[in-house]
């Protein structure tokens, strides 16, 4: 893959990379099938337990490749089912990953960008980091919303879409788009800090648990608590229940990752 890097360290941590950095990441055709590959394959290997996505370069992603586009105008269907296709699959391969996936921002986050940042479980950012939906800038409607209200609230989603608005890591912050910011040379030993957290972790309990977080957004409240009681008759099954049970027993720090 010449657009994405996929690295997975012997711990369990994968780390993709949009890699066109002279492009600032945009995403264009060939960045889209390779990231739904990539992440195709992270979604079937069972020794990944905790993914992170990042841009190369000084930007995240800054949207989708406008060069790109010019060969769709006024084709509403080629469109449609493009995104469909490509950018919908990532979103739904992001949302439902059995792994925690954070969204490590070293830069600009514009647009499509956006959408898979917010796609996410967090997102982390560099001080230097700009976020913005600015598709009414060229006319088109803005993606993401379902994330971004469920992370900003709709008043201030709308506030961000209508106004094509351009914002900082703080403002971001602020907002509830983004869990904390670091100084972009503290960044990524930041990320590491925060993957090597949930790779440590009993992976079972966390891909059930990231499941009824996502179910919550939407469940009622007799739903949602019956799958927390299904969930957790799972989980007392599992061999990292029994594990965290035997180290509280001998005092010890469970060791999930043998599992």
């Amino acid at each position: 893959m010449d657009t994405i890097l996929l690295d997975i360290a012997k711990d369990g941590i994968a780390t993709l990379k949009l890699n066109r950095p002279e492009k600032r990441n945009a995403l264009n055709t060939q960045l889209l099938d390779e990231l739904n590959l990539a992440l195709n394959e992270i979604a079937n290997n069972q020794e990944i337990r905790a993914l992170q996505i990042t841009g190369e370069g000084k930007a995240f992603c800054a949207g989708g490749d406008v060069n790109s586009m010019i060969a769709r105008l006024g084709k509403a269907y080629t469109t449609k089912e493009r995104l469909e296709s490509k950018i919908h699959s990532i979103v739904r391969m992001l949302h439902g990953m059995k792994v925690p996936v954070l969204a490590t921002v070293n830069g600009a986050c514009f647009g499509a960008g956006l959408v898979i940042a917010t796609a996410c479980d967090v997102i982390i950012a560099a001080e230097s980091a700009k976020f913005g939906f600015v598709y009414g800038n060229i006319g088109l409607v803005s993606e993401a919303s379902y994330h971004l209200v469920k992370l900003m609230g709709i008043q201030r989603a709308k506030y961000l879409v209508f106004g094509r608005k351009v914002i900082s890591a703080e403002e971001a912050m602020r907002n509830g788009l983004v869990l904390e910011i670091s100084p972009d040379q503290e960044l990524q030993n930041r990320a590491n800090e925060i993957l090597d957290e949930w790779a440590s972790g009993p992976k079972s309990s966390i891909s059930l648990s990231k499941q009824l977080l996502n179910a919550a957004l939407d469940n009622s409240i007799d739903y949602q608590l019956q799958m927390e009681a299904a969930y957790q008759g799972v989980a007392f099954t599992t061999p990292e229940h029994k594990e965290g049970v035997d180290a509280f027993l001998e005092k010890r720090k469970p060791n999930f990752k043998s599992l």
